[in-house]
């Protein structure tokens, strides 16, 4: 039997780097962690960092079957235990970070941020995309983070290692943006490839034709196309589409890996519960998380409804959202940005807490 919704609430908050249906959220869109290797050729490999190998659980004994008496007392009202998924505002929101780490170039700078919630009532989805050309990223009421903002997370990295530094992330984007992040994860180029290939492939729309005739495909070959229509991208050829800019912009590619979000999690829905296991077992090695693989089969249950048709996706990119800071930089506008995120990824009504979302603290 499949554990119910109520068990994200349940789950032991044990830091495990793979939960299956976070897999299916990421991994084609945190591909592009490959964004910032140099459109040249010449070989390119990236492994992502080690994973720590997760403790082992008793297996809990079953409890004794109770003998029937005449006049049964009534069962007292379970306390709900604290949630370890689902946060205070009764969503699942995941901060999705794309790291360039690869051994021939060491760092761990994010080209893609994208922050994905979903409301497990209605099943609605909505995912806002920080581009990395941001500056001037808040990081407290009083403090900014001056550069592109896809290198604030290798420089927390440099000041508190690897978990802490995520967790800094989950605070500080949830911070600026107005929303309440409950979980994070991370995964590099090379994890991506292999993790597309094993759901089989991922499968995009697109309302009209991609072609960058500028991207080199190997040391030989140059240029790429993708048609208007459906397109099946296997593990490779979802790289190169997390990857190309020369077509159109940042914020085109940006809006191609919401797509490629979607088409994931639609793959691993469609290959079912009992392919799970094989998905743990396949992204262990390469993707970093800190939610529960306890919750894996209460997260299907929950993905399985969700509405990606109807998603409401966004990159908050200039004029609207951003302005310039000049050249290709530009820094948000937060008010117009918490004004999106207030819409589309507001508290759940029936939550516990119905306080609004934060806003940039101390």
């Amino acid at each position: 039997m499949q554990p119910s919704l109520a068990t994200l609430r349940a789950a032991p908050p044990r830091r495990i780097a793979v939960v299956a249906l976070v897999v299916g959220l990421i991994l084609a869109v945190v591909a592009a962690g490959s964004l910032v290797l140099a459109q040249r050729p010449g070989p390119a490999v990236a492994v992502a960092s080690p994973t720590p190998t997760p403790r082992p659980t008793a297996t809990p004994s079953p409890p004794p079957t109770p003998r029937p008496t005449a006049t049964p007392a009534p069962s007292p009202t379970p306390t709900p235990a604290p949630s370890v998924v689902l946060g205070s505002d009764g969503r699942l929101t995941v901060l999705l970070l794309g790291s360039d780490y690869r051994p021939s170039k060491p760092g761990n700078r994010t080209d893609v941020i994208m922050v994905v919630s979903i409301d497990p009532t209605s099943g609605a989805v909505a995912a806002a995309s920080i581009p990395r050309d941001t500056t001037n990223f808040p990081t407290s009421s009083r403090r900014v983070y001056a550069a592109k903002v896809n290198g604030l997370y290798q420089s927390l990295i440099g000041q508190m290692g690897q978990p802490k530094a995520a967790a800094e992330m989950k605070r500080i984007v949830g911070s600026a943006i107005g929303v309440e992040v409950d979980a994070y994860a991370v995964i590099g180029f090379e994890g991506v490839r292999r993790l597309v290939d094993a759901v089989g492939g991922v499968d995009v729309t697109l309302a009209k034709a991609v072609s960058d005739p500028y991207y080199w495909v190997t040391p030989r070959k140059r240029g790429v196309y993708f048609r208007a229509g459906t397109n099946h991208l296997d593990g490779q050829t979802a790289l190169i589409f997390a990857r190309t800019r020369k077509a159109d912009n940042d914020f085109e590619r940006a809006r191609r890996q919401q797509l490629l979000v979607a088409g994931a999690l639609d793959a691993v829905r469609t290959r079912g519960l009992e392919n799970l296991p094989k998905l743990v077992r396949s992204a262990t090695k390469w993707v970093k998380t800190d939610l529960p693989v306890t919750a894996a089969p209460a997260l299907f249950e929950m993905f399985s409804k969700a509405d990606l048709a109807g998603a409401h996706r966004i990159v908050f990119g200039p004029r609207t959202w951003a302005t310039s800071t000049g050249g290709s930089s530009f820094a948000l506008k937060l008010d117009a940005v918490r004004g999106w995120t207030a819409k589309w990824m507001a508290p759940v009504p029936s939550a516990a807490a119905s306080s609004p979302p934060p806003g940039v603290t101390p």
